[in-house]
C-alpha cells in the first residue's frame, strides 16, 4: 500500500513485480543470446517477437494495475481498463483468486486484479491484503452520504450500519 496525496494506493505484490520483471529480462537476455550466437534469422527473429511480447505483458499485467481509494471515489486501474466509481455507487466488495469483486447499486460488477485472495488463504481463513482493501472500501461505502441516505429510506435509521456480506 501506498499513500501518494491522501489517496491510497495498493498495486500487484512486490515479489509478484520482481519475479515478472526478472522473467522479462530472461527472455530478453534469451533474445540477446540468440542474436549474439547467429541462430538463424527466422529463430532470432522469433525470440525476439518472444521477449517483447513477454515484455509488453508484464508491464501490462504486473506494472500497471492498481486500486487507489481517494475521499470521494474508488479508483481501479487494470491491465487495459480504468474505472472510478463513487463510494455511494459500491454495494458490495469482496476478495477473491480473481481479485477484489466489486458490484455498483445499479447491478454491474467489476474486478480489480491488482490485490488478490488465494483459494489456500480463503480455505484456511487467512485474512490477505486483499480483505484488508475490501474492508476499506466498505468502511468508506458504509460512511458515505448515500449509504445514510439509503438506510434512512429503508428505514433503518442512522445508527444501523448497512448489512454487509461477510468477507
Amino acid at each position: 500500500m501506498g499513500e501518494q496525496s491522501g489517496l491510497q494506493v495498493w498495486r500487484v505484490a512486490d515479489h509478484v513485480r520482481k519475479v515478472a520483471v526478472f522473467a522479462a529480462g530472461f527472455f530478453l537476455f534469451l533474445a540477446l543470446v540468440a542474436t549474439a550466437v547467429g541462430l538463424v534469422l527466422a529463430a532470432t527473429a522469433m525470440m525476439w517477437v518472444v521477449a517483447l511480447l513477454v515484455v509488453v505483458c508484464v508491464w501490462r499485467w504486473y506494472l500497471v494495475p492498481y486500486v487507489a481509494l481517494s475521499s470521494e471515489w474508488l479508483v481501479v486501474q487494470g491491465a487495459f481498463a480504468h474505472r472510478a466509481v463513487r463510494y455511494g455507487a459500491i454495494s458490495e466488495a469482496r476478495p477473491g483468486l480473481y481479485g477484489l469483486r466489486i458490484k455498483t447499486t445499479t447491478g454491474g460488477a467489476f474486478v480489480a486484479w491488482a490485490v488478490q485472495k488465494s483459494k489456500f488463504a480463503e480455505w484456511f481463513h487467512h485474512r490477505t491484503r486483499a480483505d484488508d482493501v475490501a474492508e476499506q472500501i466498505m468502511e468508506r461505502v458504509d460512511h458515505h452520504p448515500a449509504a445514510v441516505s439509503r438506510r434512512m429510506v429503508d428505514g433503518a435509521g442512522v445508527d444501523v450500519p448497512a448489512p454487509r456480506p461477510a468477507l
